[in-house]
């Protein structure tokens, strides 16, 4: 008897857990830079903070530290124009003693929109225990702020409006779909090609 009153607080947590993203704008333009010589010795600082549509800051997850450490170094490590950096990420590594000439601090904020779709759907994802799809709209802001022996040089600043789905019967969908992320691979891809064409790093 006690499984059976558990049974539908298990289902929620793990339709909760469920998820699908997308962009709701067309991601910008990917435009390679024309490389001459590679920049080098760069340190890269990750900061990732989520907040609710109240304005409360989620914790993060390790798990999500290091999915967005494995794809933030893919990415930088793809473009052509760089060679010898480090990526650090708060909450996963240690960055209080990091002195560096040449640091970049990657700034990402992510808010759930409190909109009436979001209410409604909310309701009907509760009542239903999951198998009505509840739709949020999550604002990503991506800022790279440049500094050079501690002086900030350069700031950039990317935003994009993403639309989260969440539904019980993602549940089975999940391990054929490829991991997203609030910032689509083109802000950072263009990111780095954009220091390199301004000349912030000789």
């Amino acid at each position: 008897m006690t499984f059976l009153k558990i049974l539908p607080l298990l289902a929620l947590v793990i339709s909760l857990s469920q998820c699908i993203t997308y962009l709701k704008n067309d991601p910008p333009t990917f435009n390679p830079a024309k490389i001459d010589k590679k920049i080098s010795n760069i340190d890269f600082v990750l900061d990732y903070g989520h907040f609710n549509a109240i304005g409360e800051k989620f914790p993060v997850s390790e798990e999500t530290h290091k999915a967005n450490k494995q794809v933030f170094t893919e990415i930088i490590s793809g473009c052509k124009c760089i060679e010898k950096f480090n990526l650090y990420v708060v909450g996963l590594d240690d960055v209080s003693k990091l002195k560096s000439k040449n640091l970049v601090n990657i700034e990402i904020t992510t808010k759930v929109k409190p909109t009436s779709s979001l209410i409604l759907t909310s309701t009907l994802f509760v009542i239903t225990l999951g198998l009505f799809p509840t739709f949020g709209e999550i604002t990503g802001k991506t800022e790279f702020v440049a500094y050079n022996q501690g002086k900030e040089i350069k700031r950039y600043t990317y935003e994009n409006d993403v639309i989260e789905v969440r539904q019980l019967l993602l549940l089975f969908v999940m391990p054929f779909k490829p991991k997203s992320y609030i910032t689509n691979q083109n802000v950072p891809d263009n990111f780095v090609n954009d220091i390199y064409r301004d000349k912030l790093y000789q």
